[in-house]
């Protein structure tokens, strides 16, 4: 008996694996093996990086520093308008201002990618919440 319900799970499993979605896929790679880590998802291979992280990856120069930074503070404006910006994400902004203006252009990159991520996830959060509103009507 037992041999039957492991050969009947194993033979389910590509079914399971392949029900998967890309993010749930990205989420666990990422929770298990961190950025830069290389994973298979449907054939194909992908990167467990976000993008405001490849992003930050450009030479440390004061022009790059400044055009990420203007891409944060757009995105921050766009979930600003959705009513769903995250508090401490314009402190990061100003940090990312001063660091530019210290000369500082790593950690200015740093942190512009750090609150535009904060935004892109916001951004996300609306939409959940415009689709599962439901979810939080008392019963």
């Amino acid at each position: 008996m037992k041999k039957g319900i492991l050969i009947a799970a194993l033979a389910l499993a590509p079914t399971f694996a392949a029900a998967e979605s890309f993010q749930e896929a990205f989420e666990m790679n990422r929770a298990m093996y961190g950025p830069d880590h290389v994973f298979t998802w449907n054939g194909n291979q992908y990167h467990t990086n976000h993008e405001e992280e490849l992003e930050a990856r450009v030479k440390a120069t004061k022009a790059n520093a400044e055009g990420l930074l203007a891409k944060a503070v757009a995105k921050n404006k766009e979930v600003g308008e959705l009513g769903f910006e995250w508090k401490l994400t314009g402190d990061i902004l100003k940090n990312a201002q001063k660091a530019i203006d210290d000369g500082e252009y790593q950690k200015a990159l740093d942190l512009a990618a750090q609150a535009k991520y904060h935004a892109r996830i916001g951004i996300q959060q609306y939409h959940y919440s415009e689709k599962n509103w439901h979810l939080s009507v008392p019963q």
